[in-house]
């Protein structure tokens, strides 16, 4: 459950930041993690989680430091701590939850819900019990339903005693504006490259130097994203959707070798990430265009997404949506 300080690297600041109010035991009850998805929020909360958990104000660090050897950090390492909560996108449905119970894989639910909140605060009226404190972190706390996000309002209303919510957040505005109001936020930008490359390298040294070039170039400043379109031939899929997006695709040669590269169960992961990358792909095309071809551009943009969405919900042909995908970017083509 935990993760090395390589897979936060370049986010000195925040992590200086709540240090800092720990030892001056002036810890604030709500924080929110807030930055693009793959950036090292939740590297980032499980570490800070280990060291409120396990050490004290007391205890001289300049980084978390979480004591890992005791009987406090084997349960974090199992993630069976009494007092660490994390709280994430459960099973869709009982169907999916039974998967779950035998280790199946399973489908995830599209948003945190309201009775992962309720059952949450019935474990909050009772004081932490192995530690000083509690940590609950929340991954990601934009994907709470309504209902959850009011029920977890009122948690931050009236903060249990010695209890730390970190709300991670993608996309924070989609939060409520009176749940935002109650964190102390900690920002993390995109990592530039060279810290994009040296985290990379920390967390997989034996890639070769030109698949780090490339995962840097796909990754945007997220090494998360990044790591996980290691060994996917990325930078094949970036090149013909960069030919789409530059020159159209009329005789549909691209969007068809698109198709062949995620066809099949066998190809299911490479799909995956296509359809996590392509809408990344398109926004960033968008930014760049000044001419009369920017409202249909955006309008591909968002039907990417959503094409994106209904692919894995509705379990459609990999070949046939990564077709879709190369005509929507063809509309960002300039004109012949």
């Amino acid at each position: 459950m935990m993760a090395s300080q390589a897979q936060w690297l370049g986010h000195a600041e925040p992590e200086t930041t709540l240090l800092r109010a720990f030892q001056a035991r002036r810890l604030h009850h709500g924080w929110l993690l807030a930055g693009p998805e793959g950036i090292g929020k939740r590297s980032f909360a499980l570490a800070a989680a280990a060291h409120l958990l396990t050490r004290s104000p007391d205890f001289a660090a300049g980084h978390f430091d979480g004591d890992m050897h005791g009987t406090e950090g084997r349960l974090l390492l199992e993630g069976k701590h009494p007092d660490c909560h994390y709280i994430t996108l459960g099973p869709q449905n009982d169907k999916e939850a039974r998967k779950a119970e035998e280790g199946k894989p399973f489908d995830l639910a599209r948003n945190i819900k309201v009775d992962q909140i309720r059952a949450l605060q019935k474990r909050l009226t009772v004081r932490p019990s192995l530690s000083d404190r509690r940590v609950i972190i929340f991954d990601a706390a934009d994907q709470l339903e309504r209902n959850a996000a009011n029920a977890l309002l009122k948690s931050l209303e009236e903060p249990p005693a010695d209890t730390i919510f970190m709300l991670i957040a993608h996309n924070p505005g989609r939060l409520l504006p009176t749940i935002r109001s109650r964190c102390l936020v900690l920002d993390f930008p995109a990592l530039s490259d060279p810290d994009m490359a040296d985290a990379l390298r920390a967390v997989r040294p034996e890639l070769p130097d030109a698949e780090i070039a490339a995962l840097v170039r796909l990754g945007q400043g997220a090494p998360g994203q990044a790591l996980s379109f290691a060994g996917l031939d990325m930078a094949r899929i970036d090149a013909l959707l960069s030919e789409i997006a530059d020159h159209g695709d009329r005789d549909h040669r691209a969007r068809i070798a698109l198709g062949n590269m995620v066809a099949n169960k066998a190809n299911r992961e490479r799909f995956q990430a296509l359809l996590h990358y392509a809408p990344r792909f398109a926004a960033r095309r968008i930014r760049d265009l000044r001419d009369d071809r920017l409202p249909g551009a955006i309008a591909a943009w968002q039907e990417i997404g959503a094409l994106a969405s209904r692919a894995v919900l509705l379990n459609l042909d990999a070949a046939a949506v990564a077709f879709q995908i190369g005509g929507l970017l063809a509309r960002l083509a300039p004109p012949r």
